[in-house]
């Protein structure tokens, strides 16, 4: 018997032995796969966080690389560069200040406490992570779950994808009814006690793109890497019975070093139980899940919510819990504000033709970089360069309080006020200009000639000829010229005018004439042929000045008859004879056409013959000579007209003479005395 009973003891002890290293190996398998669980987590591998850098990240003192120098949109040609460089005084000390006062800190998170399962290595923990603690209780009695992130998961070979789908964002949470009965079980630990509003369905709010800001930042503890930690532990009674009331407990701890936000607990009404009541008050959301919002949960702090549950079926009863929480970080940087601001100087006045230089200051005077810095001239009238009217300079990068001086040649092309503008722009919608006035001074000419347009031929004519400037600035090297027509000759010019005969014109010459000022000059001609004249008057200076009138005249000749009579026998006695002498001389400058001359004879004369350089009718009386086609300027003729005395008495030969120029003829007598003896 005794033998019996050692055999049992040490068949007992062996059994004992055997099952120690049988739990023993079935924990380390659950440890194994908690690894294994763990390190298949998308989050496992992912990179740490760099250290945050405390250096200032819109300082930009290196210069910029060839991929980040700006590009102009047109290359400005080399010759004659548009703009130039000037030496920069120098700037002193304008260097940023490097590290930030309240910078993120760049310190790794203490390790955790011994004891304690560690938190993945991830810099963005509280982000969604699944990690399962081993827990020393009856794993039939409860279920513990530690959970990192807002919306945690369970994994269990028995269910798959997540343990709560979130609400609807139209659906409004179905609340259960306050419990005015609601107590904590006497066998279990007072809960923390919680304000429980009811929970909403969650709603994402997309705020508008002008929506102004309103986020403040963190404590510094918010800074760097946060992971809070929670472990969800579910507990139930070994045993319940159908018709007997049962209370479920789930027990929820923080067990990282940063508080955990908007802690809720989930769970379901299992199935075959009919819920009788909560504690804390819980409620109900879309899904029909039981939800308790627990709010701040603080490092080491552990809440507990419990429903009562009335079985109605026999079998395995139960349901998942899930926690769900946020996590704060917080981080913060210096926001800078560049300004750009240009200053443009250069002379208010130029005259047309000369170039002007623009002095152009281009500085950043505010407390950040300026990048991408761009100098822009859209060109207005009147002024121009050789590059084209639109220009641009790539100033690059310009740093607070650095300031870059800069030289534009133009040249001056109209006259008149001309406002140009300069314009600076760079990232971020930088944008200012710059406006100069100049005024483009320029002289102007203007002719004047008085003097007649209708002239007669070898009659002098005087012209005087007046040169104005009512431009704004004077006139230099001025050269007034008269081109002379060939029926019109040079005879004299006062002022030193200089006649040229193979140019046939008249030069007089200016050493300047001011502006709002005007010469005077005059010109004496002789008209030597007849018809229409043009004297070309033409005006010269500096700056491309060029002005020209003409002064038209018209040369008529004029023909000035001149006849005389005379007898070549006076008296003469009765019975004789006398011949009448008629000399036409036209001593004009035209041509005198249809010459007629009349000759009428007094009752005493009897008419005998005549000749003359047209043929002649004899009507009664008088002798008729028909008119003479032309007589030409300077030229004469001759008529005679032989007679016979019939009575004695002193008598009167009247002439008539008419051309096709004369309105009137022109009348003359001759006397002739005829006597008789007594």
């Amino acid at each position: 018997m005794k033998r019996l009973i050692i055999r049992i003891g040490v068949f007992g002890f062996i059994a004992g032995m055997v099952g120690m290293i049988a739990f023993a190996q079935v924990q380390q398998n659950n440890g194994n796969n908690d690894e294994q669980q763990a390190a298949a987590s998308p989050l496992r591998n992912a990179p740490p966080t760099s250290p945050v850098s405390e250096e200032n990240p819109l300082r930009n003192d290196a210069p910029p690389s060839a991929a980040s120098a700006p590009v102009p949109l047109r290359e400005i040609p080399n010759a004659p560069a548009a703009f130039r460089d000037l030496p920069e005084p120098s700037p002193g000390d304008r260097s940023l200040s490097s590290t930030s006062p309240t910078g993120p800190s760049s310190t790794p998170a203490d390790p955790p406490a011994s004891g304690e399962k560690t938190s993945l290595n991830d810099p963005f923990a509280g982000a969604g992570r699944t990690a399962i603690p081993i827990s020393s209780q009856n794993p039939e009695a409860s279920r513990v779950v530690q959970l990192t992130g807002a919306a945690a998961e369970q994994s269990s070979p028995q269910l798959s994808g997540p343990l709560m789908p979130q609400p609807a964002a139209d659906q409004e949470p179905k609340r259960i009814p306050p419990d005015p009965f609601a107590q904590p079980m006497s066998n279990s630990p007072p809960p923390r006690e919680f304000t429980m509003p009811n929970l909403q369905a969650d709603s994402p709010v997309s705020a508008p793109a002008s929506k102004e800001g309103t986020g403040q930042p963190g404590g510094k503890q918010l800074e760097g890497p946060q992971s809070p930690q929670l472990t969800l532990q579910k507990f139930t009674p070994p045993e319940i019975q159908v018709g007997k009331p049962a209370v479920f407990k789930v027990t929820v701890q923080n067990t990282g070093r940063i508080p955990a936000s908007q802690v809720e607990i989930r769970d379901q009404v299992p199935r075959g139980t009919q819920l009788l009541k909560t504690s804390p008050r819980a409620s109900e959301n879309a899904q029909g899940e039981i939800v308790w919002t627990l709010g701040m949960l603080q490092p080491g702090e552990t809440a507990s919510v419990e429903m009562e549950l009335l079985p109605t079926a026999e079998g395995e009863i139960g349901s998942v819990a899930s926690v769900h929480f946020t996590a704060e970080a917080s981080a913060k940087t210096v926001c800078t504000r560049p300004q750009l601001v240009i200053e443009t100087a250069g002379p208010g006045e130029v005259l047309i033709g000369d170039s002007v230089t623009l002095s152009i200051t281009i500085s950043n005077p505010g407390s950040g970089v300026a990048t991408g810095v761009m100098l822009e001239e859209r060109l207005p009238p009147g002024l121009q360069h050789p590059s084209g009217n639109e220009l641009e300079y790539p100033v690059g990068n310009l740093r607070p309080g650095e300031s870059k001086r800069l030289q534009l040649q133009l040249t001056a092309t109209a006259p008149g006020r001309i406002d140009n503008v300069l314009t600076a722009r760079a990232d971020g919608n930088l944008r200012t200009e710059d406006r100069l006035a100049l005024e483009v001074m320029a002289p102007k000419l203007d002719l004047v000639a008085e003097g007649p347009k209708r002239r007669y031929l070898e009659r002098e004519a005087t012209y005087q000829f007046s040169v104005s400037n009512p431009g704004t600035a004077s006139a230099e090297q001025v050269l007034l010229t008269a081109y002379l027509p060939p029926g019109l000759k040079f005879v004299s010019a006062n002022n030193s005018g200089q006649y040229v005969e193979a140019d046939r014109a008249v030069y007089w010459r200016l050493e300047e004439l001011p502006s709002n000022q005007t010469g005077t000059v005059e010109l004496i001609t002789m008209p030597v042929e007849a018809g229409q004249q043009s004297i070309i008057l033409r005006g010269t200076a500096q700056k491309g000045l060029n002005v020209q009138k003409e002064q038209a005249v018209m040369v008529e000749g004029i023909a000035a008859i001149l006849f005389q009579v005379a007898d070549a026998a006076d008296p003469i006695e009765v019975g004789g004879e006398a011949t009448y002498e008629v000399h036409v001389l036209n001593q004009g400058s035209k041509a005198a056409s249809n010459v007629q001359l009349a000759v009428i004879l007094p009752p005493e004369l009897q008419f005998l013959s005549a000749e003359g350089p047209a043929r002649y009718a004899v009507q009664g009386n008088q002798v008729i000579f028909e008119g003479l086609a032309r007589l030409s300027p300077k030229s004469d003729t001759t008529y005679r007209v032989r007679v016979k005395g019939l009575r004695p008495g002193d008598l009167r030969t009247r002439f008539q003479l008419l051309t096709g120029e004369m309105q009137t003829p022109v009348l003359k007598e001759e006397s002739t005395r005829v006597y008789a003896d007594e």
